[in-house]
């Protein structure tokens, strides 16, 4: 144990003379991060523009805010040390004696938004610190810390060999349980990756963990004592690289399952199972299954095709009559199980059992190192079915693999060992995300036949505890959206993953579409529910060819400093064609991740369904755009013009940027306007295979010199454009080269055929660009009208010009169209550079 040292000493200075303009809020930490059920708790949050707080909105029930309180300076080794202001808040929060354990969501809401997703944890034991008391440390048996059984401690790994010790008394065959919670706590960029050991007196190690199927990088152990005595539990980094590494340790007599079979059951139902990985023996227990779960902001039945559902399940310990710490997961279904039983090696074990009727869940263990379990069904020709096996997503050390095989012997096998995120309907990220290591096998029946499924551990592991569920049903296809993080932001994962909407003002976001499986092939329409009053969501109708889709909020004047969740989910478009097209399954998924160890691989995902919104104040500046009156035609170019309506005595730089372009759209990097300009010009481009349409698109401005970094101390206020149309077409004309040389010190003429696409009325402006060194244009630019054919410029090779050919020389062509000044590039020609003849006097 090391010299507590506030985090708050690391901000103070980097916001010294920001501004006091409220900006969406920047929550780094909650500290602790943990409290007892049914208890009030103090909990100081620290990060930027934290002040102003109107509450905190929370993912989960139970939790409740009674108070805040502005922290303005801290007592640090006996010094009282000023805090800047909106860098520390203290928040009253009570707990209900029915909160659920584990972790509880939440973000923090100001004046200026919401702020990043956090974590707070709800444990059944009264909590205390890591003892501090006169720099004691705790490195060693002798210095240990005593702790009473059932027991949450929060403690912090300060340096590389920081080693924290702890001390419980045990009777013998009594049971000592630790839980380590550290990369659950969930970091922004780091991995706290924890050692847990368990010793007796002398020191002898009676077991110890780095990882745990449950929990990854939290260990987990149990153990029984051989004789009464005092026990020793440690905690160090795995790798001896501790940096402030903060943790919550449970430590005591409580049982701590790490596998429940059978893993999931049937909606409605009473499901008896039995609980490994207590080194007292295995227990058994009826667990009540609920007929409705929480899909997005309502409550659902849980009904055939729909997905399955998790539930989170609190384990009661028959000895001591104590709650695990953290629940188990289990698979509530709208199918029924069934458990295997008796020899089912191989397909010829199995082969007098009945064939399963489908939708099932078969359930079982891989008991042993090698082990094989194999179940039949039947299917019909055709027929398209979703087999899904769940174990690592449960908290189970398996390694899934899955195949299917006619009992006929007809046909090929099919198999899977593992999925991809869409598959579950989650949005792609960064790194490896645990479930998908659990395979999704999508089969189509070759016959009317009966089929074998094989389960087995892709790694040849096995065990008592090494539980899985196979799900297979009719294949089902569902469309999801989500806010997809952008690159720019790598070092902020979670910058703009909730939606700030000023009062009197606009917000925009894009969404990206995620698939389950197959897309779907009709147009979509965009709905939200749930938004708070006064606030309102523009989308474009979705077409199958979009990955993305841009969305404009917009808030009255007059809503209130309000935050809520909403829900959005897509629907098909009725057509002449299908006035009653098929209902989709859909919603709003998103992914929060955290700890990233540098490389942007993280290794905590948490996957959420409900968007956060809040309306903020009112921003400090508005954003107009001038709708073009003409169109971007394909390899043009088009320069939009905006203006920034600045409130009095702002005076910021503003970064103008695009955020969602149609396909074929490029556009400059942010453009940045001082704080004494109001107007600018934003030029976009379309490529020649720019797809043609008219488009709804925005302009984003956002306060500062907009580049992201670690842990931006910059206020920031996003603010959209009212959604305007950009239509994209084909060229006015296009050009051909003929061949052209020139010698060196000499001129040549140059005619360029001009095929007319569209008329235009007047006049259009052509020169040449993209010319070889040192070859110039006697003419500035050409006039023509539609009605003329070809043109002809003159070109001379100054003595700086290198003999050769060169590629590439296009005709830039700018027309007025309907008062909007058009610019394109058309053309390729190829121009030969001679060398000057002997004897021929300079041109």
């Amino acid at each position: 144990m090391r010299e507590r040292v506030s985090y708050s000493l690391a901000i103070v200075w980097l916001v010294v003379g920001m501004t006091s303009r409220a900006a969406e809020p920047k929550l780094h930490r909650a500290s602790p991060q943990v409290a007892q059920r049914g208890t009030t708790v103090d909990v100081d949050l620290t990060g930027y523009f934290l002040k102003d707080a109107k509450g905190l909105l929370f993912y989960d029930p139970g939790v409740t805010v009674e108070s805040f309180e502005a922290i303005t300076e801290q007592e640090v080794n006996g010094k009282k040390v000023p805090q800047a202001t909106g860098t520390r808040l203290r928040v009253r929060l009570k707990i209900s004696e029915s909160c659920p354990l584990g972790p509880i969501g939440f973000r923090l809401q100001t004046v200026g938004g919401l702020s990043e997703y956090q974590r707070f944890f709800v444990s059944p034991f009264s909590t205390t610190l890591e003892a501090d008391e006169s720099r004691i440390r705790n490195d060693d048996l002798e210095k240990s810390q005593p702790v009473q059984g059932n027991t949450t401690v929060v403690g912090t790994l300060r340096e590389g060999y920081d080693l924290d010790t702890y001390k419980l008394t045990a009777k013998q065959g009594q049971r000592i349980s630790a839980e380590v919670i550290a990369a659950r706590l969930g970091v922004d960029r780091g991995l706290p990756d924890l050692h847990l050991l368990i010793s007796n007196a002398t020191g002898h190690v009676l077991a110890e963990a780095d990882d745990s199927a449950l929990y990854l990088q939290d260990p987990v152990l149990s153990v029984q004592v051989p004789e009464d005595g005092d026990y020793f539990v440690n905690v160090r980094h795995s790798l001896y690289s501790a940096n402030n590494d903060i943790y919550v340790l449970h430590l005591g007599y409580f049982a701590r399952p790490i596998a429940v079979y059978p893993s999931g059951g049937p909606a409605g139902t009473e499901l008896e199972v039995t609980i490994h990985g207590d080194p007292l023996g295995v227990q058994r227990q009826s667990i009540p299954l609920p007929t409705e779960a929480t899909v997005g902001l309502a409550t659902k039945p849980i009904v055939m095709g729909e997905i399955s559902q998790e539930i989170s399940v609190e384990l009661r310990d028959a000895v001591t009559q104590s709650f695990a710490p953290t629940p188990n997961k289990l698979r509530v279904s709208p199918f029924g199980n069934i458990l295997e039983s008796g020899a089912n090696q191989s397909p010829e074990e199995i082969s007098g059992q009945a064939a399963a009727e489908l939708p099932i869940a078969f359930n079982g263990i891989i008991e042993s190192p090698g082990d094989v379990d194999c179940f039949k069904f039947k299917a019909k020709k055709g027929e398209q079915l979703r087999i899904h096996g769940l174990a690592s997503g449960l908290g189970s050390p398996v390694d899934l693999a899955i195949w299917i095989k006619s009992t006929s012997g007809k046909g090929r096998s099919f198999e899977a060992s593992d999925s991809r995120l869409n598959h579950h309907g989650l949005p792609g990220t960064n790194g490896v995300d645990r479930v998908t290591v659990d395979p999704i096998l999508f089969f189509t029946a070759p016959d009317d036949d009966e089929y074998v499924l094989g389960v087995e551990d892709e790694r040849g592991n096995g065990g008592d505890a090494n539980v899985y569920r196979i799900e297979c049903q009719s294949d089902w296809n569902a469309t999801f959206v989500y806010i997809p993080p952008e690159p720019e932001n790598r070092f902020a994962p979670q910058a703009r993953q909730v939606i700030n909407v000023p009062a009197g003002g606009r917000y925009n976001t894009t969404l990206s579409i995620v698939n389950t499986n197959r897309a779907y092939t009709g147009n979509l329409l965009l709905k939200a529910i749930g938004l708070p009053e006064g606030v309102e969501m523009i989308a474009p109708p979705i077409t199958p060819d979009m990955t993305r889709v841009p969305v404009v909020f917009s808030a009255s004047p007059n809503a209130g400093n309000t935050a809520t969740f909403a829900e959005l989910s897509v629907h098909p478009i009725p057509t002449a064609d299908s006035p009653n097209p098929e209902s989709l399954q859909s919603g709003f998924r998103q992914t929060v991740v955290m700890n990233s160890p540098g490389n942007n691989d993280y290794y905590l995902q948490i996957p959420l369904q409900k968007l956060a919104i809040a309306v903020t104040e009112t921003a400090p500046f508005d954003l107009e755009v001038e709708e073009p009156r003409g169109s971007l035609v394909q390899n043009g170019e088009l320069p939009l013009k905006f203006k920034i309506k600045r409130n009095e005595g702002f005076d910021d730089p503003v970064t103008v940027m695009m955020e969602w372009k149609p396909n074929g759209i490029n556009t400059v990097t942010p453009l940045n306007l001082p704080g004494d300009q109001e107007e600018g010009e934003y030029l976009i481009s379309a490529a020649r295979n720019a797809t043609v349409g008219t488009f709804f698109v925005t302009l984003t401005a956002v306060n500062g010199n907009y580049q992201p970094q670690y842990r931006d101390p910059n206020a920031r206020t996003f603010i959209s454009s009212k959604p305007f149309s950009l239509s994209i077409a084909e060229p006015h004309l296009d050009a051909r080269f003929a061949r052209a040389a020139v010698e060196r010190g000499k001129t040549s003429n140059l005619v360029v055929t001009l095929n007319h696409l569209k008329p235009f009325a007047g006049k259009a402006k052509l020169s040449l660009t993209r010319l070889p060194r040192g070859v110039e244009v006697l003419e500035d630019y050409r006039e023509i009208t539609s009605s003329d054919k070809e043109v002809s410029f003159t070109l001379k090779a100054t003595d700086e010009s290198l003999v050769g050919s060169y590629r590439g020389m296009t005709l830039d062509v700018t027309i007025d169209d309907n008062g909007q000044v058009v610019r394109q590039f058309t053309g390729y020609g190829t121009l030969r550079v001679d060398a000057q003849r002997r004897g021929n006097p300079d041109s």
